[in-house]
């Protein structure tokens, strides 16, 4: 039968990472402090890798409400893993009704930011969402948002798909080769492989849809 499962806990991809710095040996153990430095090397680049862009979608299941309230712009994001909004509607009555997430110019451009009713945009910045126009009452507003990649745990897989793990272990080996102060032309090697590491990670994350056939029309 085939397998499709593969896993590397946070232990097994640090190893394979000191090993490419060549501090650890085929079938050696490392230090705890070699392990400290993978973990927050690792950690480190997730959360910037997501909010670089180069990231695996967590929306599913990364929702969260929010409170408006009548008379009131802004409203706050609470959820703490929240990254960057992906779609947000009001609810109205029994109806979902989507708003347009719009940018800091499109906001300043609003003539009348004061103006009271039922929201059709919002304006995010941080964890801040400002209305327009202004909850005429309260309301409550559905919102997926992508949310930031997991910390590393002890013995548990990292926060990121398997088909980016050789990539990431590139990665992160060239982020630690001034720590362990790599010889040379190690140093150039490991390097050169991050830059091919970052690449085929964008690569590997990018969408991918079903190609339709599309039909012409002839007028």
């Amino acid at each position: 039968m085939p397998t499709y499962a593969f896993t590397r806990n946070r232990e097994q991809f640090a190893g394979d990472v000191l090993r490419k710095l060549g501090v650890l040996n085929a079938g050696g153990t490392a230090q705890a402090r070699d392990y400290a430095s993978v973990n927050t090397a690792l950690d480190l680049r997730l959360k910037e890798l997501h909010a670089l862009g180069v990231l695996w979608w967590q929306v599913s299941g990364a929702t969260t409400s929010v409170s408006l309230t009548g008379g009131v712009v802004s409203a706050t994001i609470s959820a703490t893993d929240y990254l960057f909004p992906v779609s947000m509607a009001v609810v109205v009555g029994t109806d979902e009704i989507p708003l347009e997430i719009i940018d800091h110019r499109a906001y300043q451009a609003i003539p009348d930011k004061a103006s009271t009713g039922e929201p059709e945009k919002v304006f995010i910045s941080g964890t801040a969402a400002r209305f327009w126009p202004v909850p005429q009452s309260n309301y409550t507003a559905k919102l997926t948002y992508q949310a930031i990649a997991a910390d590393s745990e002890v013995s548990a897989t990292p926060d990121v798909p398997v088909s980016c793990l050789r990539a990431l272990v590139d990665i992160v080996a060239g982020d630690l080769v001034d720590d362990y102060e790599t010889p040379e032309p190690k140093a150039s090697r490991l390097l050169q492989k991050q830059v091919i590491g970052l690449t085929t990670i964008r690569a590997l994350n990018a969408q991918r849809v079903d190609v339709a056939t599309v039909t012409p029309d002839y007028f």
